[in-house]
């Protein structure tokens, strides 16, 4: 059913205030990922505990394709896409072993655990009958009179449960499990050409609870989350899927 691949999503959070925009510091990730090619960038963060922008760095392949984030209370590793479909970013299994390895290159350079860990998923799925859309938001939805006699053509629904998971045989793990399915209208650019599209998008958050802030997750039970985590999410599309049918 997917059609589009827009973008996968590793996250770990920790304190990595020491790992600013320093010189050093864009030197030495420079040096643990030769290997890759990466351009170091600036960007600027703001967060709750500091209204003032703070600039940040990260490292990006030069097409964009790779883009490791180091923010001051998280890693982001993100797969972008290089074509409209984005077949580049493969599945989600590669993209999560390759994300591991990220991770664990930066915390033996800058040796601390993390405290919190994520993966999410975003997608377009095929093209279907305006009819079938919306005897998808009749499946999701039950929706005041005036929207059952007139269905919408845009709509937006999200839902998150806490399930236990483990990571390793003697340690589990309380989790968000957040699905959003959006219908969205709007405009695709492929080169010199333009279509219009009406599709279902779909996005997959599965993310430890932010409640417990011990640092707690180093890189083997990093890893092991990513490798797992690509079964959950097969899982949660797949029973997403079925109900949509």
């Amino acid at each position: 059913m997917i059609d589009y691949r827009l973008k996968y999503q590793a996250s770990i959070f920790l304190n990595a205030l020491d790992m600013g925009a320093t010189p050093k510091n864009i030197s030495d990730m420079i040096t643990i990922f030769s290997d890759k090619g990466f351009i170091p960038n600036i960007f600027q963060e703001i967060n709750s505990q500091n209204p003032q922008p703070q600039n940040r760095f990260c490292l990006q392949s030069p097409n964009n394709e790779w883009r490791i984030n180091i923010a001051t209370t998280r890693i982001d590793v993100e797969k972008n896409p290089t074509d409209l479909k984005g077949s580049n970013l493969g599945s989600e299994s590669d993209f999560c072993r390759e994300a591991a390895d990220f991770f664990c290159r930066i915390i033996k350079r800058f040796p601390r655990k993390a405290n919190r860990l994520a993966f999410v998923s975003r997608f377009l799925l095929n093209e279907i009958p305006a009819a079938e859309l919306n005897d998808t938001y009749n499946k999701l939805f039950n929706s005041p009179v005036l929207y059952k006699e007139n269905i919408p053509f845009e709509w937006n629904w999200r839902i998150v449960s806490h399930i236990e998971k483990n990571i390793t045989d003697d340690k589990s793990e309380l989790f968000n499990y957040v699905t959003s399915i959006n219908r969205i209208n709007g405009e695709v650019r492929n080169g010199n050409s333009i279509s219009n599209i009406d599709r279902l998008d779909l996005s997959l958050d599965i993310n430890s609870i932010p409640a417990r802030i011990d640092d707690r997750f180093g890189c083997d039970e990093i890893e092991c989350f990513l490798k797992s985590v690509t079964t959950w999410h097969e899982e949660l599309k797949n029973d997403i899927f079925t109900f949509i049918k």
